[in-house]
């Protein structure tokens, strides 16, 4: 969700530009550099998935999401080519300390696995390791007005980017992310997200940014199997199987996820294969097997990828989790 989220930095599928390696295309396995965008669910409401403003969307309570990504990438040059496959696990923990505040800290665990072909021969690369901590704190208390069956929200959030990870998997220097959030829900059926961040980069010890960047994000939802009363004496079997599985509800989610990554800079000089514009059209749906349990399934697709110079470009990308709501 890039905050995303908890935002990705250098996910190609993400739609986040990766900064580019000038040298050969064996050093693009440099790129892979994930900080999984990470998302939240209050209490039996519908939320985005892929949006890092689904961060900020859960309220007064305690909560732990993790979930898989796998993102696949190529990239082909002058008869070399460089492909891999990248797998995201985030373990996140939201706290509500206090009315309209919650802190939030993720650390997420990334594999990566890349094929490099030049020159006639094949080599494969497989790391793993720690990406970037991020903590965040949410303030839901901009402006909140509730309605019978809805809401109305508008909630700001800043966090940092720690460099914390594995030398592969991290930045090496702190950002900082600022944004608002903004929510509404009608007749608890129909509900819509939008949000804003903007991520201010700084330099590492080698004197390299990777850039600042920007998020947007819009997220319709609707209730498509409405919350049922449970089984009823006297009632079929199969009535009454579909109201136990269903009884709590399940959400379809259709989010457009966009992006904008700065170029990265170098001694304070660009560099031409980094930055670009991404949005992502990212179909999903949300089954509540019970009110503390949220299964989620999303399919990011990309709909436009302007990236500067030679970089790696999404190919397919889909993401499966759950969120537990104590």
């Amino acid at each position: 969700m890039d905050i995303s989220t908890i935002r990705r930095i250098g996910s190609p599928a993400s739609g986040r530009p990766l900064p580019g390696c000038e040298r050969t295309l064996r050093s693009l396995v440099c790129l892979a550099i994930f900080v999984a965008a990470t998302l939240f669910a209050p209490k039996i409401e519908a939320q985005a998935i892929i949006a890092p403003a689904g961060l900020t969307l859960f309220h007064r309570g305690s909560l732990v999401r993790s979930f898989t990504e796998i993102n696949r990438f190529s990239l082909s040059n002058n008869g070399n080519s460089v492909s891999g496959t990248e797998y995201v696990n985030p373990l996140a923990v939201v706290y509500g300390f206090h009315p309209n505040w919650e802190v939030i800290a993720v650390q997420p665990y990334v594999v990566t696995d890349v094929t490099t072909r030049t020159a006639g021969q094949t080599e494969h690369t497989g790391v793993n390791g720690f990406a970037d901590s991020q903590f965040f704190v949410q303030y839901d208390g901009l402006f909140s007005r509730n309605s019978p069956g809805g809401l109305t929200r508008l909630s700001g959030v800043f966090g940092v980017q720690a460099p914390t990870g594995a030398e592969r998997f991290s930045t090496g220097a702190f950002e900082y992310t600022s944004g608002l959030i903004f929510e509404k829900a009608i007749r608890l059926k129909y509900y819509f997200t939008s949000d804003f961040e903007y991520t201010f980069a700084t330099e590492n010890n080698q004197k390299v940014s990777f850039g600042d960047s920007a998020r947007f994000d819009a997220v319709p939802a609707y209730m498509l199997i409405s919350r049922q009363e449970g089984p009823v004496k006297g009632a079929g079997w199969a009535h009454n199987a579909y109201s136990r599985i269903f009884r709590n509800g399940a959400f379809l989610i259709l989010e457009f996820n966009g992006s904008w990554q700065g170029h990265a800079t170098s001694a304070g000089t660009e560099v031409p294969n980094s930055g670009g514009t991404g949005l992502l059209i990212s179909p999903g749906i949300q089954y509540f097997p019970s009110r503390k349990i949220i299964l989620e399934f999303s399919v990011p697709v990309p709909a436009i990828t302007e990236l500067n110079g030679i970089q790696p470009k999404p190919d397919t990308s889909f993401l499966v989790g759950f969120r537990y709501l104590f």
